[in-house]
C-alpha cells in the first residue's frame, strides 16, 4: 500500500488503539526529556509539552473530532515547522545552548548534542505527521501535537518569559514571537478549523502552567545577574 493510496481529502477520527499506543509514546517522551535534561531545563518547558500534547490527543478521541484532509494540515504544519528551523538558527547564533542550561541550574548543553538532538527531532515531526494522515495512524499525532504546544506555542511564551524576567534580550526571543501565530493556527487548523476556543484556551492554560514553572524553578543568581 503506497502512501497515496489513502484519499487525501477524507476525515477521519482517533481510535482506543490510538490512545494507547499515543499514551506510551507520550511516556517514552517524557523520559526521554528527564534523562537529557540539563538542570530542570528540560523539565520546566518540554514535560509540560509533553502533557499537554497528551491530552489535546485525549480530547479529539474523546470529543470524536475529525482529523481534517492531509491536504488542509500538512502545508500549515509545514509552515510552522519552517520557522522553527529560522528560530533554531537564531538560538543557536545567540548562545542559546549555553543560556538555556545555566538559567536552571544546569551544564551548558554540548553543541553537538543541541544540533542533532533539534535536528533529529525536525524529521521526526514531518514524517510523523505524513504518515499519521496518510495512513491515519493517529497515535503518531504525538510528537506534531508536542511541535506544536511546545515547539511553536511553548516557545512563544517561554522566550518571551525569559526576557520579561531577565530585562533583556534572551536567545531565540524574535523569532519565536512568529509563533503567536504560526502555533495557533496550525493547531486550529488541526482541529478543523472550527475551534478556536479551544485553541485559545489551550493555549492559556499552556502558559498558566508553564509560566511558573519557568520562574519558580529559575536560578535566582541567573536572574540577578
Amino acid at each position: 500500500m503506497t502512501l497515496a493510496a489513502v484519499p487525501p481529502l477524507t476525515p477521519w477520527k482517533l481510535n482506543r488503539h490510538d490512545v494507547a499506543i499515543a499514551t506510551v509514546l507520550a511516556v517514552v517522551l517524557a523520559a526521554t526529556f528527564t534523562w537529557l535534561s540539563s538542570g530542570a531545563s528540560l523539565l520546566v518547558t518540554f514535560l509540560p509539552g509533553a502533557l499537554f500534547a497528551w491530552l489535546i490527543l485525549i480530547q479529539f478521541y474523546r470529543g470524536r473530532y475529525e482529523m481534517p484532509g492531509t491536504a488542509t494540515f500538512l502545508p500549515v504544519y509545514v509552515l510552522a515547522l519552517s520557522v522553527q528551523f529560522v528560530h533554531f538558527a537564531e538560538e543557536f547564533i545567540t548562545g542559546f545552548p549555553t543560556d538555556f542550561a545555566l538559567l536552571y541550574g544546569g551544564r551548558p548543553y554540548d553543541v553537538n548534542l543541541f544540533v542533532a538532538f533539534n535536528l533529529s527531532a525536525y524529521a521526526i515531526f514531518p514524517a510523523a505527521a505524513a504518515i499519521a494522515f496518510t495512513k491515519r495512524l493517529g497515535f503518531l499525532l504525538t510528537p506534531a501535537l508536542f511541535f506544536l504546544m511546545y515547539g511553536c506555542i511553548g516557545n512563544a511564551i517561554a522566550h518571551t518569559t525569559w526576557s520579561i524576567m531577565l530585562g533583556a534580550y534572551f536567545p531565540g526571543l524574535y523569532t519565536a514571537q512568529l509563533f503567536w501565530i504560526a502555533g495557533p493556527w496550525a493547531l486550529n487548523t488541526l482541529t478543523g478549523g472550527r475551534h478556536w476556543r479551544l485553541v485559545i484556551g489551550l493555549t492559556v492554560a499552556f502558559a498558566a502552567v508553564m509560566i511558573p514553572l519557568l520562574v519558580v524553578f529559575a536560578d535566582p543568581a541567573r536572574l540577578s545577574g
